[in-house]
């Protein structure tokens, strides 16, 4: 009966104030302009609206992930040694924001009478300067919400607001490409470049309101600790095998998902629109949105009558119907009936919104294993390598996609009349690529031992050792 008692008033020390998980929420909007704002979109853009060819767009978004590996962990080395009075998050998290905003247009003002050479070169300058602004803000911001409270169940209400804003981003963001095709703008590429610059500004202000309101819970403890070294840390999160297995189901998800982003679209412009560029990416972008409007719905469920299951229960339920989903894609992109697109959200909803609310939360359970197996709180080092994974992970997925497009012989210039067995090809990815992933995700959730039993008791271990959070 004490322990009980005892635990339940840990449990209201560790419920944060609205206003913090809603700051940090809005922080998501500056997070995901640096991930999806770029590999979203950049096919698309640079393929068909600025002429470059998909494989090159591939390419140079795998670079980036290259350049991550360099970036991220250095920058989590950094912010988990900074000494500052502010803590050792929100200086980066502001700073990193301001260099995002003036950055990310940039991206977007190459011209389609440029040489292919040109475009690349400036396409590869250009996101590297932009990849490394955001990596300035990501690293830290993945770091925050590990340590915002010491909660099981917490930790994914606050995964619950991020991905409120996230859905709400993802809700905007499919119609970036439809809308610089409208007659909003004189051009495209006019179109692009406008839409980039008021990107920029919901950067800005994102990423100050994140760096103003939420608390670094975690602060006091990273002052008395030896600072973190790089190397060490590298090898050992590496080497566990938990850290392995959690990610291995994060970066299959989400793999499962983002692959549908290029191929998706293509799919249903080329061969259910049969070349019809603005119908069909419209009807992609509506979909996109009931994919959002059923996640939010999600969200509400998750956060009322779900937060007390078992989180792995949770991903291996979603995981499954988005299995379904997958297969079901061979008469949801339909030639005859376009609307049966619209059918596609509600097989991944609940696994799309399990990725933001469930398995990211499980990114903080793991700093407590950690910190229980090696006597540190080391979150930057952590969310840097965590971070590389996931985003190399989701480049992989966009960079396969261009190269797979340009074997499948893919023309833009040919519409809907593409070369044989091109928009076969393409339709089989679409399915079997998603189909791979989601069933490699599914082997590695079973496998993954921190149940909430385990980290209960691992919380209880660290609070007899250092005292409450």
């Amino acid at each position: 009966m004490e322990s009980t008692n005892q635990q339940q008033d840990s449990k209201k020390k560790s419920t944060l104030p609205l206003k913090e998980k809603i700051a940090f929420g809005s922080g998501e909007f500056a997070n995901r302009y640096g991930e999806n704002g770029v590999n979203d979109i950049a096919t698309p853009v640079y393929n068909i609206i600025l002429g470059l060819s998909p494989a090159t767009i591939g390419v140079v978004l795998m670079l980036m992930r290259l350049w991550d590996s360099i970036t991220d962990p250095i920058m989590g080395w950094v912010s988990d040694n900074w000494r500052g009075t502010s803590g050792r998050r929100k200086p980066f998290l502001l700073f990193g924001s301001i260099l995002m905003a003036i950055s990310y247009p940039l991206i977007w003002m190459a011209s389609p009478d440029w040489t292919e050479q040109t475009k690349s070169i400036y396409f590869i300058c250009f996101a590297l300067i932009f990849f490394t602004t955001y990596t300035i803000y990501s690293v830290p911001f993945r770091a925050l919400a590990t340590e915002m409270t010491p909660d099981y169940e917490e930790r994914t209400n606050i995964r619950i607001f991020s991905a409120f804003f996230n859905k709400l981003f993802m809700f905007m963001l499919p119609w970036i490409f439809p809308l610089s095709q409208s007659q909003l703008f004189n051009d495209p590429v006019t179109g692009i470049r406008t839409l980039a610059g008021l990107s920029s500004l919901l950067i800005l202000v994102s990423g100050i309101v994140c760096a103003k309101f939420p608390q670094e819970r975690y602060h006091k403890v990273a002052l008395q600790q030896e600072r973190v070294k790089l190397v060490p840390s590298f090898l050992s999160l590496i080497k566990d095998p938990a850290f392995l297995l959690l990610h291995g189901i994060g970066v299959f998800l989400l793999s499962s998902i983002l692959l549908v982003a290029t191929f998706g679209l293509y799919v249903n412009m080329f061969y259910v629109w049969e070349g019809d560029v603005a119908g069909g990416s419209q009807y992609f972008a509506i979909s996109q949105n009931i994919l959002q409007i059923l996640g939010i719905i999600m969200l509400a469920v998750i956060s009322k009558y779900l937060v007390k299951i078992e989180k792995k229960k949770l991903i291996s339920l979603s995981l499954g119907l988005a299995l379904l989903g997958s297969l079901a894609r061979w008469f949801t992109y339909n030639q005859n009936v376009p609307e049966l697109l619209f059918i596609d959200p509600f097989f991944f909803a609940p696994a799309y919104t399990v990725f933001w609310a469930i398995f990211l939360s499980m990114l903080g359970d793991y700093c407590d294993y950690d910190e229980f197996k090696n006597g540190k709180r080391r979150e930057g080092v952590f969310s840097a390598i965590s971070g590389w994974i996931m985003k190399a992970g989701s480049s992989l997925a966009f960079g396969a996609s261009g190269i797979l497009l340009a074997w499948t012989h893919f023309s833009k210039d040919l519409g809907g009349d593409q070369p044989d067995g091109t928009l076969l090809k393409m339709r089989l990815l679409l399915i079997g690529l998603p189909v791979l992933c989601l069933l490699l995700a599914i082997a590695f959730n079973i496998l993954y031992p921190l149940s909430k039993a385990r980290m209960q008791e691992i919380r209880d271990t660290l609070e007899s050792r250092r005292g409450e959070i």
